[in-house]
């Protein structure tokens, strides 16, 4: 099934490159914040492709251990990934966990949007890109109208539909490997995967949607079963083989802001 999904990942990019073009893909990572096997295998899987990764970290988790970690890859980014990772909304009452909704005073979550980017720059310093990556992938649309003045230039979550903001960049996930079953995850299948990928690849192709707007994929790397660990292999060893296909890294999509 993986060999079948690849080829036809393959002959879509030959449709983009008989029309002359490059398609851009991007890699984000969720809920890093210490080093640990896993990471290391990501990190690894980054450095034997040399693709870059987009890792969005929780701020008040970040231990040394992953500082350090990121100074032997040059190819991994680093995204906020809210702040604490602490569910504020009401529990029973069927709203899902959200930490960047209104369920606190506004002023309160702009607060912790400001004190984890602030952690971010000052512990990773030129890796940190300051796109806000929501936990839960839900965030209220009322914030993002204050991210340039907090300097957050940009978003990404799932693809749930159009989201627009002034002078921040807005970048979803298209394509999830994992499939989530209350707190348990597992691989979704090369071909859901596959066909998430090529839903996206096709419309900007056919410019149904924005063209230039990369097409997102997303790993967990604490959750990953094996078979979401080979298809992650064999997805960048088929694109980057590909004379169509570019990977492109966290500063290529949003700004960075002044970091100084």
């Amino acid at each position: 099934m993986t060999l079948d999904a690849l080829a036809a990942i393959a002959n879509e990019l030959d449709a983009w490159r008989a029309n002359e073009r490059t398609a851009t893909l991007w890699w984000r990572d969720d809920d890093a914040h210490a080093a640990g096997p896993e990471l290391d295998r990501l990190l690894a899987l980054c450095r034997a492709h040399n693709t870059p990764c987009s890792l969005a970290a929780i701020p008040a988790r970040v231990e040394d251990s992953m500082v350090a970690l990121l100074h032997g890859t040059p190819q991994a980014w680093v995204l906020q990934h809210g702040y604490a990772h602490v569910n504020h909304a009401p529990r029973g009452k069927g709203l899902g966990a959200w930490e960047l909704g209104l369920h606190r005073p506004l002023q309160t979550v702009l607060d912790d949007l400001e004190r984890g980017r602030t952690i971010l720059k000052d512990r990773f310093k030129g890796r940190f890109v300051p796109a806000v990556v929501p936990p839960w992938n839900r965030i209220d649309p009322v914030l993002l109208r204050h991210f340039p003045a907090l300097g957050l230039t940009g978003m990404s979550a799932e693809d749930r539909g159009p989201l627009s903001a002034n002078r921040v960049r807005i970048v979803p996930a298209h394509a999830d490997l994992l499939r989530w079953k209350g707190k348990a995850a597992h691989f979704a299948g090369a071909q859901r995967v596959t066909d998430q990928i090529l839903d996206h690849l096709r419309s900007r192709r056919m410019k149904t949607v924005d063209p230039d707007t990369p097409t997102g994929v997303l790993t967990h790397h604490l959750e990953m079963d094996e078979a979401a660990w080979e298809f992650m292999n064999a997805l960048l060893e088929a694109t980057n083989a590909h004379t169509a296909c570019r990977w492109l890294a966290a500063p290529d999509i949003f700004e960075q802001g002044n970091l100084e």
